[in-house]
């Protein structure tokens, strides 16, 4: 869709029904990228489990999750 906004976000996991505590909002670039990766990782070393969303309009999809500061895969 032209014109569409989008953005990187990290966020905690949360549930289906009821979404995490939302941290930041990035840019959408390959540095803003590799920054959101990097900070989901380092605030899920000593905290809940984090996800990296790439937000386009009102879609989101959760591109990474960490969990004890590594990356998860998960459970489809």
């Amino acid at each position: 869709m032209p014109g569409e906004r989008r953005a990187y976000v990290v966020r905690e996991a949360g549930t289906p029904s009821r979404l995490g505590k939302l941290y930041k909002i990035y840019p959408y670039t390959l540095s803003s990228l590799l920054e959101a990766l990097e900070d989901a990782r380092f605030r899920s070393h000593t905290g809940p489990p984090q996800v990296v969303l790439l937000m386009a309009g009102r879609q989101r999809t959760v591109i990474r999750r960490f969990e004890h500061g590594r990356q998860v895969t998960e459970a489809r």
